[in-house]
């Protein structure tokens, strides 16, 4: 899971280093070390982090663990192995190089550039979302949860959309992913108005008593209410 750097140099440029700060762009952490590197975390889909002190309470699927010198441990915890490992030297150049998109909760992401991103895109509006290119950070249940909550079908082409229709997508969008931090992803702490409380096909919709359905979108299984989220003609 350690991505283009030997697990040996890996190993050397952390020890006895300590962490200074973290920042976050789309689905990546970044840790910057004492010496000016960052350590670089994507979770996939299974991936965390778990800070303990005994080892008794390793987590079963450890990927990497880091102690420190107060006595606790970090893990890096992932089941699937789908998330990865790096050690850059400038997060900048590392995301420029990934070729990813502005990350849609920072302060200078606001509805103007939104705009500007998709109204020059073609395809339908859950597969822009997702992309990488386009934004960074969104995936798909939460792809689903924005248009959920913008009344939009996540199969409706682009070219249907006019520019009302994807400011409401802009602001569930940011609605949407606050909740989420705030909510620490954790099912149990998110409101039961959302989607992801009734992802199943059959469910009662929250938001207008419809019927929650699944297709395959964009190559991934999507859910939706047919009800309030109408294809836009």
């Amino acid at each position: 899971m350690i991505k283009e750097t030997n697990p040996h140099v890996f190993q050397a440029e952390l020890k006895n280093k300590e962490f200074i700060s973290t920042s976050r762009h789309g689905k990546y952490l970044f840790a910057k070390t004492g010496n000016d590197n960052y350590l670089v975390f994507h979770f996939g889909m299974t991936g965390d982090l778990k800070y303990f002190k005994s080892k008794e309470e390793t987590p079963k699927h450890t990927r990497l663990m880091i102690s420190f010198s107060n006595g606790y441990h970090l893990a890096f915890d992932d089941q699937r192995k789908f998330g990865t490992i790096r050690l850059i030297s400038d997060p900048e150049k590392f995301t420029e190089k990934k070729n990813l998109g502005p990350d849609p909760l920072t302060k200078n992401f606001k509805e103007k550039a939104f705009l500007e991103i998709f109204k020059k895109k073609t395809g339908t509006i859950k597969s822009a979302l997702m992309d990488q290119k386009n934004i960074a950070g969104i995936g798909n249940i939460y792809s689903d949860e924005i248009l959920f909550h913008s009344a939009i079908h996540p199969n409706t082409s682009l070219k249907k959309l006019n520019e009302k229709k994807l400011k409401n997508i802009f602001n569930s969008m940011k609605r949407v992913l606050k909740k989420a931090i705030t909510a620490d992803a954790e099912l149990k702490n998110i409101p039961k108005s959302f989607l992801l409380n009734h992802r199943k096909s059959g469910e009662k919709c929250p938001k207008c008593n419809g019927k929650i359905e699944s297709r395959k979108i964009a190559g991934r299984s999507s859910y939706f209410c047919a009800k309030h989220q109408k294809i836009s003609v």
